[in-house]
C-alpha cells in the first residue's frame, strides 16, 4: 500500500509523537510497504522511507495554513491509498491526534492555571490564532463521517465524544519499542550512574523525562519530592533526576529552597536516555495533559513503576498494576505518599512484575497490525 503520514516536523529528537511516527513508519516499511512522509522540515532519514517536505513561510500560523493547504495537494496529486494525519489536514482519511483534540489542550492550559487565572484565560482564548485556526480544522475533520478517528487512548477516544459528539472513534494505545539493552550491561550502566550519582545500588533514584516542564508538573513533582525526603533517612539518600530541554536556573534555585537542592539534578537532554532508565527505580511524570505518554510507557518496558495523573492517557497501563495513577499535580500528598510507596524495593518489585506482564501490549508491532487493518479497511472504501 501507498501511505502517507503527515507530521509538522519529523525529528525525533524533538519529542514523543516524532518518535512514534519514526518508529511507525520503519515499521510500516519493513512490511512493504510504500511510506511518504509529508512535514514542513525534518532531521530524520530511512533507505525505505521517503520523507517530502512541504516548503512554507511566515508567521507560524500563516505557514500552519500553507502546510494545511499544501498536503491537501499533495493527496490530490499522489493519490495514497491512506493518509493519516497527527494534527487536522481536512481531507486526510485517517484522524490520530497524537497531541490530543485542540479543546483538550485549551483546558488542561486552563486547568493548570489554576481557577482565577485558568478564567481569564479562557476569555482570552480565542486571541490564541494558532490554537482558533487548528481547531476549525479539527471541526472540518470531526464533521466529515468517512474520516477515521484513531485514539491513542481512551481518554482520547472520550474527548471525540466530550468536545464533538463524535463516536465511533477507535482506540488504538499508544506503543514503544522494547530496550536493546542485555540484562549485563544493564547492571553495568546502572552501577556506573548511580556511582556518578552518589548513590548506593539501594538508594532510590526516581527519573523525570520531560520537554516542557510546565506541562509536566516538575514544580509539583519537586514539592511533593521534598515533603518526601524531609520524613527520614530514606529521602535523604535518594536522587531525582530530571532530564530535558529548559533553562532550570530557576528550578534548581526552588530545589535549594526546599531544602533539596543536593538530591534534585538536572540533565540536558541525551542521547543515552537508556541509561538513566537503566540505573532507575520508578519514573514520574505529573502530568497536566498528556494524551498517552511514552515515557511512562518507556518506563514500563524497563520494567519500571511510575507515576502519573489521570491526565495522562498513559494512566490506563498503570492502573493495569504497573504503576500509581493519582488525581491531579495539586495532589501534593498523594504525591509525596507515592515516592514513600515507591522508595520500598520489595514494593517496587511487584509493580516491576506487572510491567513485564504488559510488554506485549506496548509494542510497535501490535501498534502497526491494528493500523494496518484500518489501512485495509480505508483502502478498500476507496477502491
Amino acid at each position: 500500500m501507498r501511505i502517507a503520514l503527515v507530521i509538522e516536523r519529523m525529528d525525533p529528537s524533538g519529542g514523543g509523537r516524532e518518535t512514534s511516527t519514526a518508529q511507525i513508519a520503519t515499521e510500516l516499511a519493513n512490511r512493504g510497504h510504500d511510506v511518504t512522509i509529508l512535514c514542513q522540515r525534518a532531521n530524520w532519514e530511512h533507505p525505505r522511507v521517503t520523507i517530502q517536505t512541504i516548503d512554507v513561510t511566515g508567521r507560524r500560523v500563516a505557514r500552519a495554513k500553507r502546510f494545511v493547504t499544501g498536503v491537501q495537494r499533495v493527496m490530490k496529486d499522489e493519490r495514497f491509498d491512506a493518509v493519516l494525519t497527527t494534527l487536522p489536514i481536512p481531507g486526510a482519511n485517517v484522524y490520530q491526534p497524537r497531541g490530543g483534540t485542540i479543546p483538550a489542550q485549551a483546558d488542561a492550559s486552563a486547568r493548570r492555571r489554576g481557577r482565577w487565572l485558568g478564567t481569564l484565560g479562557r476569555f482570552a482564548e480565542p486571541l490564541n490564532r494558532m490554537r482558533r485556526f487548528m481547531g476549525a480544522m479539527e471541526r472540518v475533520m470531526m464533521r466529515d463521517s468517512s474520516c477515521r478517528l484513531l485514539a491513542v487512548s481512551d481518554m482520547v477516544r472520550r474527548e471525540f465524544v466530550t468536545y464533538y459528539g463524535r463516536g465511533g472513534g477507535q482506540v488504538i494505545f499508544n506503543a514503544v519499542t522494547p530496550p536493546e539493552m542485555d540484562e549485563e550491561t544493564r547492571q553495568h550502566e546502572r552501577q556506573r550512574l548511580r556511582y556518578m550519582l552518589g548513590l548506593g545500588q539501594d538508594d532510590p533514584m526516581f527519573i523525570c523525562v520531560a520537554k516542557n516542564f510546565m506541562l509536566k508538573g516538575v514544580l509539583e513533582m519537586m514539592a511533593g519530592y521534598s515533603d518526601w525526603v524531609q520524613e527520614g533517612p530514606a529521602g535523604a539518600k535518594s536522587r531525582l533526576v530530571v532530564i530535558g530541554r529548559e533553562d532550570v536556573e530557576g528550578y534548581t534555585r526552588i530545589a535549594g529552597l526546599r531544602h533539596v537542592g543536593k538530591q534534585v539534578v538536572f540533565v540536558p537532554p541525551t542521547d543515552e536516555i537508556d541509561r538513566f532508565y537503566a540505573a532507575a527505580d520508578a519514573c514520574v511524570l505529573l502530568s497536566w495533559y498528556d494524551p498517552c505518554s511514552r515515557v511512562v510507557l518507556e518506563a514500563t518496558s524497563w520494567g519500571i513503576p511510575s507515576v502519573t495523573t489521570r491526565f495522562n492517557g498513559a494512566s490506563e497501563i498503570l492502573e493495569k498494576g504497573a504503576g500509581i495513577v493519582i488525581n491531579s499535580p495539586r495532589s501534593r500528598r498523594a504525591i509525596r505518599d507515592a515516592f514513600a510507596t515507591l522508595a520500598d524495593a520489595e514494593t517496587r518489585r511487584g509493580y516491576a512484575d506487572a510491567c513485564g506482564a504488559l510488554m506485549g501490549d506496548l509494542s510497535i508491532e501490535r501498534h502497526v497490525d491494528e493500523l494496518e487493518t484500518v489501512f485495509e479497511q480505508v483502502g478498500q472504501e476507496q477502491a
